[in-house]
């Protein structure tokens, strides 16, 4: 049995397109805010007070999401189970009303307790968030160790998340 081996143009192809998407995405990611994390506390959804800084000896995930973002849709399960384990804090950008927010949370099985409304955009502009999704890994000392513009994996989380916090 002959196995057929990719030809040499087939091969520069797939090089170009990961070479074109590797561009995109840090043409995406150049202007978002780096270094210390920006200082900032808000109100959730239910009431509760969160703050940009880490909890002491562990990294969190800052997720910037809108209820009109497809790929954020699919992007809630890997969210959500990441939220079980770190603190994560939810912000939704250009997304109505704190009732038009929830109707959305309760309707796709989102936690309420950390999502937070930027309606004025304060929150996203502190985070030079021009895109959504977009999520910042920060690290236990609170230095942003991470940034993603686009759908992350769970796994790609998890890595990040790790490996801020050793």
């Amino acid at each position: 049995m002959k196995i057929n081996r990719p030809n040499r143009k087939t091969i520069m192809q797939f090089m170009m397109v990961i070479i074109a998407i590797f561009a995109i995405r840090m043409w995406q990611q150049q202007d978002l805010t780096y270094g210390n994390v920006p200082s900032f506390s808000s109100k959730t959804l239910t009431g509760e007070i969160l703050s940009s800084q880490p909890p002491e000896n562990e990294p969190m995930l800052i997720h910037f999401w809108a209820t009109w973002c497809k790929i954020c849709s699919m992007e809630n399960d890997n969210i959500q189970a990441i939220g079980e384990y770190y603190k994560t804090l939810n912000i939704a950008i250009e997304s109505g009303s704190d009732e038009e927010i929830i109707q959305y949370a309760v309707k796709n099985d989102l936690k309420l307790d950390n999502i937070i409304n930027d309606s004025s955009g304060s929150i996203s502009r502190l985070f030079r968030v021009n895109a959504t999704p977009t999520s910042f890994i920060v690290s236990p000392d609170g230095l942003i160790e991470f940034s993603e513009v686009g759908y992350t994996t769970r796994l790609g989380l998890w890595l990040r998340l790790w490996w801020s916090g050793i």
